[in-house]
């Protein structure tokens, strides 16, 4: 499965107390990130080239030969897959690393989910381009089946494809032709079709899975951009509030100013008419 092959991931260096020195470290990583699902996407078009092949091909060596080079391809494929979730998973942890700015995690969170939702969209389009495959083969696999059993009903085929009870009809249908190569022949096709729908509907399986669990991530990393802006307002909130704080105590002291010069002055003039009124009070006498 995917969580097995770790060796495609991207090592991280020592951390740095720099918060520069860790800004770039990040984005060096991103950038591998990119790197790796571009690859993935060259990689799904060969494949799909290779299916298309392999649904073609009327060469047994061939057709061998090209199943051959697509399960290494897929199996190249997968490992950068998990690579890719690995390091989507440490680039998550490094953009809520606490000791980065609030402004810096709530970038490296961003950017980091962007490419998680890429990446799932990704995983999408490889999913369904393996499904549909699957599916075209198991029409083919059908009308091989009706060839030896026309009298079957659609349940028998499905039944008698997912229960490997097609290539006992073929087996049957040799023992009963004139063209012993022929059916032989077609009887190793329908088996290695068979094989090739269990590794596709494995491979499925496990796109499946990792869809889920890149979507939790997404989720989750929303979660932490939304705990971050919220803290970023309360703190901008806090700021504000300090400052209408500060406003209205520079106010309060204008006022108090104001109020101190008027008694002052207001005492002055009471002091001179005091002093006016002792004054004329000693003259007249």
């Amino acid at each position: 499965g995917y969580s097995d092959r770790e060796d495609t991931a991207i090592e991280m260096g020592p951390l740095d107390t720099s918060q520069a020195a860790g800004n770039g470290r990040f984005f060096n990583m991103l950038d591998g990130v990119v790197s790796q699902m571009s690859q993935i996407d060259e990689h799904i078009g060969r494949i799909a080239n290779l299916h298309e092949q392999a649904l073609t091909v009327t060469s047994e060596s061939k057709y061998r030969q090209i199943s051959s080079d697509r399960d290494q391809l897929v199996a190249d494929t997968n490992g950068i897959i998990a690579g890719v979730k690995q390091n989507l998973e440490i680039l998550a942890r490094t953009a809520d690393d606490p000791t980065s700015s609030k402004d810096q995690r709530v970038l490296h969170a961003t950017r980091q989910q962007t490419q998680a939702k890429k990446f799932s969209e990704q995983l999408q389009r490889y999913r369904q381009m393996e499904y549909q495959y699957s599916q075209r083969n198991r029409e083919r696999l059908e009308r091989q089946y009706r060839i030896a059993r026309p009298d079957a009903s659609d349940e028998e085929v499905a039944n008698a494809i997912d229960s490997d009870q097609a290539g006992q009809v073929f087996a049957q249908s040799v023992m009963h032709s004139n063209r012993i190569g022929d059916a032989r022949r077609v009887l190793r096709d329908v088996e290695e079709r068979q094989a090739d729908i269990k590794k596709i509907d494995k491979t499925i399986g496990e796109l499946a899975q990792m869809f889920v669990e890149v979507s939790e991530m997404v989720n989750r990393q929303q979660e932490v951009i939304d705990s971050i802006d919220t803290a970023v307002e309360e703190t901008h909130m806090d700021m504000e509030n300090g400052r209408k704080e500060v406003n209205t105590a520079i106010v309060l002291r204008i006022k108090a100013r104001k109020k101190l010069w008027i008694i002052l002055f207001v005492s002055i003039i009471i002091i001179v008419v005091i002093i006016i009124i002792v004054y004329f009070t000693v003259i007249k006498k």
